[in-house]
């Protein structure tokens, strides 16, 4: 076979390959990423112009205009702009009527002057941008990062005349493409499996069609024609042109088989890749993505959210592989149901399920739709077949009917119907009462308060061996307050922590605990360690906070620092955590998973993980002198650690009889009341 041929199908498979690349990085990924971006930017506009349009309507009929501007206040503090954006209120003297953030509060407004501008007011520019019907771009600081004036903020402006209010938007133009940094890497990955089967593909298809053609030359070079013989030749010439127009035929053939078999394959491969997209692995339902697309486009859509109750508990007492085929056999009842009632079923993640309705059924058959499924498992147990077992569940609804976003508005419901101890639970908008939005506002305010006085503080929860000896400390936040005695009194994060997430105000804290920690270091010569979140990671304002505070460190400080990652957070991307893990274990950081044997404990992560230490959720610990099923589940996580050399902790340790059974069975460190309480202490 002619290798020539050969060798110019290679270089035009490697000249398309990298004409391919740079289309796609110089030209498809950047025209997807200003895409979304601008789309992101228009759905914060329209968000935005909402906001103005019920200012401007309310301000027409004002009877007593301090309330009228609390209710104003109201709504500021509850909307969000893009990613952690929102809008606030000025007169057109530069003075603050309300601010949700308080940032400009603390500047002090009216003398808020651009950075590089000199003498130029901030607000008069605002004011000119709205007079001359402009967007105003400028660059600001962000919180974390007081001193470096190089973040591009966004502002629309519109004015009440009326009110003599300048109603404007405060967005970072980097939030808008944040949610999108890993766009170029996925349409990457995509369009290389796309080149790499259509090349394949090609390949196979090049070869087939040159084999006859060589086939074919071959067979005519062996012909060998003299004048001599020409007369006697015509049958043997006639055999000749038959053979030339048979292969000819053939190659005929042969390219029409290979177009169907490349179009055949094409199809495969793109419902391979589809299916990665839209359809659960384990359950073969579709997913959120799927979930999300389906419904986008629906203006009236019903969202009933299924959540098994307690299955920690069977993936503790069964096993994971047990918990699994549950999660399977639950797909085909909810699949069942779902076409009984012309409705869509979905896994969205873990043991949570959805059934999606987006033709509206009317209420009186939802009636009957949410009372079936209430009670579809009631006595109806779930069986395993390879195990020949029964278990038996429960679950909890979250139900969205016909409202603006209808994944989160269920989630609000489900998580109000677990909080209240009900079947299910039904959203509506008494769900976000003005009580909600005010306990809000006064822990808005009182951390704010906490952040400017440096009222937050670390308390240290000292961690022993078996030789009872201190080897570490867990640092947990506290906020200094006084009571009504004006003693002082210092406040778990439990009562705030969810609010400052909300509030925008969780990365101060965590900037303020970490950076105190980390100075605290000095006073001992123990380990410190901190509890960062799945949500803490994916956080790039975190991580760069992150990385100003350990950068201050020195090597032998840093080596004393432990990282405990929450196991029963939902982690969603193992190779980012994988990736965070080694780039601080470079630096000589330690690693900790946290709560361990709660949630979906993967053993094969922790493989690769490799932390030095395992916690065991205190869940685990509690009863282990009394629960037979604790004392095992503990045991394994024992002796699978000291497998791979990783050091067991364990927390929770209130009596004398857990401490001795943790003994017993070789844990090598402990935590709880028993042994020390968090305090200010640590030496």
């Amino acid at each position: 076979m002619n290798t020539k041929i050969f060798l110019k199908i290679a270089w035009l498979f490697i000249l398309g390959l990298l004409s391919y690349l740079f289309f796609v990085v110089s030209f498809l990924s950047p025209k997807i990423n200003n895409f979304l971006t601008n789309t992101e930017i228009n759905n914060s506009k329209i968000q935005f112009d909402k906001i103005v349009s019920v200012i401007n309507e309310k301000s027409r009929n004002i009877e007593n205009k301090e309330n009228f501007e609390k209710e104003i206040q109201l709504l500021l503090s509850g909307v969000i702009l893009g990613k952690s954006g929102y809008a606030f209120i000025f007169d057109s003297k530069g003075k603050i009527i309300f601010d949700p953030s308080g940032e400009f509060l603390s500047k002090m407004f009216d003398n808020a002057i651009l950075p590089g501008a000199e003498k130029k007011y901030l607000y008069e520019e605002l004011k000119k941008a709205h007079a001359g019907n402009k967007i105003f771009e400028y660059n600001w600081n962000r919180v974390y990062d007081p001193n470096n004036y190089t973040y591009q903020k966004i502002s629309w402006i519109e004015y009440n005349q009326k009110l003599d209010w300048y109603i404007v938007s405060n967005i970072y133009k980097d939030d808008f493409s944040s949610f999108i940094g890993g766009i170029n890497s996925l349409i990457l990955n995509i369009s290389m499996l796309l080149f790499g089967v259509l090349s394949i593909i090609g390949i196979f298809i090049t070869v087939k069609i040159i084999a006859p053609i060589n086939k074919m030359v071959a067979e005519v070079q062996k012909i060998s024609v003299t004048p001599q013989q020409e007369p006697q030749s015509s049958p043997q010439s006639k055999d000749e042109i038959g053979f030339l127009a048979t292969q000819f035929n053939t190659l005929l053939d042969q390219v029409e088989n290979n177009r169907k078999n490349f179009e055949e394959q094409v199809q495969v491969k793109t419902k391979e890749i589809q299916d990665r997209l839209y359809y659960d692995e384990l359950t073969n339902l579709k997913n959120r993505t799927a979930l999300e697309d389906d419904i986008k486009d629906s203006d009236f859509v019903s969202v009933a959210l299924i959540d098994i109750d307690s299955f920690d508990d069977i993936n503790e007492l069964y096993g994971f592989s047990t918990g699994n085929l549950v999660l399977v056999e639950v797909a085909k009842i909810l699949n069942s149901f779902a076409l009984k009632f012309g409705v869509n079923a979905y896994r969205i993640y873990g043991n949570v399920y959805c059934l999606a309705d987006k033709k509206m059924m009317g209420f009186a058959r939802y009636d009957e739709f949410i009372t079936e499924l209430c009670s579809i498992f009631k006595n109806r147990p779930i069986h395993i077949e390879e195990l020949d077992l029964d278990i038996f569940i429960n679950i909890t609804l979250g139900i969205s009917i016909a409202q603006e976003d209808p994944i989160k508005t269920a989630g609000i419901a489900l998580k109000k119907a677990k909080k209240a101890n009900m079947k299910f639970f039904v959203y509506n908008n008494e769900i976000d009462t003005k009580e909600m939005i005010k306990k809000s506002m006064y822990w808005r305010e009182k951390l704010k308060t906490a952040i400017e006085e440096n009222a937050v503080v670390p308390f240290y929860q000292p961690i022993f061996n078996r030789n009872n000896e201190i080897v570490k400390y867990e640092t947990l936040m506290r906020i200094k307050d006084v009571d009504e005695k004006g003693q002082p009194v210092y406040l778990s994060p439990y009562l705030f922590l969810d609010i400052s997430v909300k509030t925008k105000q969780y990365l101060q804290l965590s900037n303020q605990i970490i950076s105190k920690a980390f100075s605290d270091l000095s006073k001992t010569t123990k380990q410190v360690t901190f509890n960062l979140s799945f949500k803490d990671i994916l956080d790039s304002d975190f991580i760069i906070s992150l990385d100003k505070n350990i950068d201050k460190l020195e090597n032998e400080k840093k080596e004393r620092v432990v990282f405990e990652i929450l196991e029963s957070d939902y982690i969603s991307d193992y190779t980012l955590l994988e990736d965070f893990i080694l780039k601080y274990r470079k630096q000589g950081v330690k690693i900790a998973i946290d709560d361990f044997g709660t949630g979906y404990s993967n053993f094969a992560h922790i493989l690769k993980i490799r932390p030095n230490y395992i916690k065991i959720d205190g869940s685990l610990i509690k009863n282990i002198n009394s629960d037979k099923n604790s004392y095992e589940m503990v045991k394994s996580i024992v002796d699978f650690s000291k497998a791979l050399n990783i050091k067991v902790v364990a927390e929770f340790v209130h009596s004398k009889e857990v401490y001795e059974n943790l003994l017993d069975l070789g844990v090598d460190e402990f935590q709880g009341f028993y042994l020390g309480e968090p305090s200010l202490k640590i030496e």
